[in-house]
């Protein structure tokens, strides 16, 4: 009798599917490996340069210009319809006819848009810097701070609201423009003043369609001529005819230099202050605008020193010619 084995016959294809295995196995160590040699060149050596391949523009993302650097946001008391930036710093092309016994440079630091902060308000004033403020006119703090301001010997000006460019920004009450008649013009002009009582002087809030106007900057400086006070040019726009108008006109002016807290950082405003005092250096004088702002009062308190070492602080009507 024939011996019956009990031997399994082998499978087809047993011998291909180990060989299949084995080949994904092989497969499976060498991603492996790929990827442990990657985490090794991009964890432990991570400036080993990698090349990047770019992607292919088309025409028109050609003619695209590549975006720049952020500009700088633009200030509260600037008008945010004018280019995002801060506005060119004005210099002077002579020295001032009369120099200080100290030989230090003059400079002059006017506080604009005062009167609808209190507390800040009254705590730059305290500060033993003499600093000129800038009231606008109908605000609910004005009367009390001009009242301490003309105690402590500052100059005050009226800061007055003209036209911006971009009709959406309003300046505020007792704003002139340019499209007012002169008796209109003549009018709110004199209800501003009669806000500020004891302005010695007058500045410009936003405005950068107005003092770019000659016409109305001409009527407006008439007004200031006829009251016999001083123009401050805070070069709001770049095409301002202000001050050159003004000192046309025989009216004693000058030109804001430096804007100090367009950002609102002390180290930044500081930086601004260091820049003052450079150009106070180059050119005689100079004249700095801040603003009613935590951030500026505790940089001008932490400043105060060098202002007094480094120049000579007086009020902006020192430096008008």
């Amino acid at each position: 009798m024939p011996k019956i084995s009990l031997k399994k016959p082998a499978r087809k294809g047993a011998k291909k599917k180990s060989g299949h295995s084995l080949g994904l196995f092989c497969l499976f160590l060498f991603v492996a490996a790929t990827l442990a040699a990657g985490f090794y060149f991009m964890v432990l050596y991570p400036g080993t340069p990698t090349k990047i391949t770019l992607p292919i523009l088309s025409e028109q993302a050609k003619k695209k210009p590549l975006p720049q650097k952020a500009e700088m946001p633009a200030p509260l008391y600037e008008e945010p319809s004018l280019p995002q930036q801060v506005p060119p710093i004005a210099t002077r092309s002579r020295k001032p006819e009369k120099t200080t016994r100290s030989g230090r440079p003059l400079v002059a630091i006017v506080i604009d848009d005062m009167g609808n902060r209190q507390n800040t308000g009254r705590a730059l004033l305290a500060l033993d810097l003499p600093l000129s403020f800038s009231f606008l006119p109908s605000t609910p703090f004005s009367e009390e701070l001009q009242k301490e301001a003309q105690a402590k010997g500052r100059d005050i000006l009226l800061h007055l609201p003209l036209e911006p460019m971009d009709p959406k920004w309003n300046p505020g009450p007792g704003t002139l423009t340019t499209s007012m008649d002169p008796d209109t013009m003549k009018t709110i002009f004199r209800e501003d003043l009669q806000a500020v009582p004891k302005a010695i002087g007058v500045n410009n809030h936003m405005g950068s369609r107005f003092t770019s106007n000659p016409q109305a900057m001409r009527t407006l400086l008439a007004m200031v001529q006829t009251r016999n006070l001083f123009f401050l040019d805070s070069v709001t726009a770049p095409k301002s005819v202000a001050y050159d108008l003004a000192r046309d006109m025989g009216i004693k002016a000058e030109r804001r230099t430096v804007f100090l807290d367009n950002d609102q950082n002390p180290d930044k405003i500081m930086a601004q202050l260091d820049l003052l005092i450079k150009l106070a250096g180059e050119h005689g004088q100079a004249v700095g605008i801040g603003h009613p702002n935590p951030a500026t009062v505790e940089a001008l308190r932490r400043y105060q020193s060098q202002l007094r070492s480094q120049t000579e602080m007086v009020g902006v009507s020192r430096l008008v010619h």
